[in-house]
């Protein structure tokens, strides 16, 4: 048997995850598109009712006591912690349902190459199955679960923006002495939103690094199944 061939049998995982890819991926797409839809209406919305009343009063009115402004405020501000990392994992679903695709379009392949020799009599052989055929579901897994992550702690920097933003801007946040409290809360702030958005890049990363294994697994079968009936047809 060449380096490059292998029995066409599948293994315990392969069968789980050709089982999962099969049922997962329309729920993937569907929570995916609803979840980037509402993202934008959610944001849609805020942009009409309260980015537009805060920035509609001149800046003393805006930073003074009024309850209204500091609402809004504060829901701008929350808003802004949470929604980007909704909007990601929104898109890490939809990137997972494409590998769930193309893991699909792998194993109908297999199926149907395994079917032809079997037709043509031939010892029913599949390609070899290198790091990147390997690896690629694992790369999907690792940037789904870094992009949850990186929404679970925008909710909690969410929380921590309600309580900060939570004041006037004018007579406490901006008057607040050093080392206080409040400027503490707020270094934290940055400091998880600094670090947070390349966080959340390298799980989109992990995703269409992902994908693009899938992609070059998809060829080398091609390539192997169309040699393979190379070698059925001279009789080897």
């Amino acid at each position: 048997m060449n380096q490059n061939e292998q029995l066409a049998k599948y293994t315990p995982f392969e069968k789980m995850l050709m089982s999962m890819a099969r049922t997962m991926w329309p729920m993937f797409l569907m929570l995916g598109f609803v979840i980037v839809l509402l993202a934008f209406l959610i944001v849609w919305n805020l942009s009409q009712t309260q980015v537009n009343f805060f920035f509609s009063a001149a800046k003393a009115v805006r930073e003074g006591s009024d309850p209204a402004y500091i609402a809004a405020h504060r829901a701008i501000q929350v808003t802004s912690a949470w929604i980007p990392g909704f909007k990601f994992l929104g898109m890490g679903l939809l990137f997972s349902a494409i590998t769930f695709n193309l893991a699909n379009i792998l194993g109908a392949l297999r199926e149907a190459g395994a079917r032809v020799q079997k037709m043509l009599g031939a010892e029913i052989k599949a390609w070899k199955k290198t790091f990147v055929a390997l690896m690629f579901p694992h790369f999907m897994m690792i940037g789904l679960i870094v992009l949850i992550i990186a929404f679970v702690v925008s909710l909690n920097l969410a929380g921590s923006a309600s309580t900060y933003f939570n004041n006037p801007i004018k007579d406490v946040l901006d008057a607040a002495p050093s080392n206080s409290a409040l400027v503490r809360q707020l270094a934290a702030i940055q400091q998880t939103k600094a670090w947070l958005e390349p966080f959340k890049f390298v799980g989109v990363t992990f995703l269409l690094t992902g994908i693009s294994f899938a992609l070059a697994t998809i060829r080398k079968v091609v390539q192997f199944q169309t040699n393979r009936l190379v070698e059925i047809g001279e009789g080897k």
